[in-house]
């Protein structure tokens, strides 16, 4: 079985949080494969290449550079379960609701948003099928479209 990953964050210590499409979160230490192998060694003999891990095309594994990786099922099988310090997918949900609620109600086709944008409607329709994490460039593009902004606030716990 495949496991697609959907959010990667490299915590400190090579210590990677994923989360996976079926909403299971794990941690993975890659010490233990540092240690073990040395081209994992690279991670933390070449400056910042551990903080560029990415999630390689279509989620089923993570990737530095073109000799290392690790496959999604390897680091669901051996990761550790963990709960999120938030709610990924459910905070992704929300903002893409919003962003198709935003267009609805400037009565505003995908084709349209396109043009105004500069965001190809294929895009705009995979991020609102919630098939596609948009980068940040691209919610910009779109945001500016609708005469929006991206704002960054504090969270209060109460």
């Amino acid at each position: 079985m495949y496991y697609k990953i959907t959010s990667l964050v490299a915590l400190d210590d090579y210590i990677l949080l994923l989360g996976f499409s079926n909403g299971e979160y794990k941690k993975f230490d890659l010490k233990p494969l540092m240690k073990k192998y040395p081209v994992f060694k690279d991670l933390e003999t070449i400056p910042n290449l551990y903080k560029q891990v990415k999630i390689d095309i279509g989620g089923y594994g993570i990737v530095w550079n073109n000799y290392l990786d690790l496959d999604g099922t390897g680091l669901y099988e051996n990761g550790e379960k963990c709960e999120p310090v938030f709610n990924y997918e459910l905070l992704k949900t929300e903002f893409i609701s919003e962003l198709i609620k935003t267009r609805k109600e400037l009565n505003l086709s995908q084709k349209q948003l396109e043009v105004l944008s500069n965001v190809s409607q294929p895009i705009i329709a995979r991020i609102e099928r919630f098939q596609v994490d948009p980068q940040l460039s691209t919610i910009i593009k779109i945001l500016e479209a609708m005469g929006k902004k991206l704002v960054i606030e504090d969270i209060k716990k109460s």
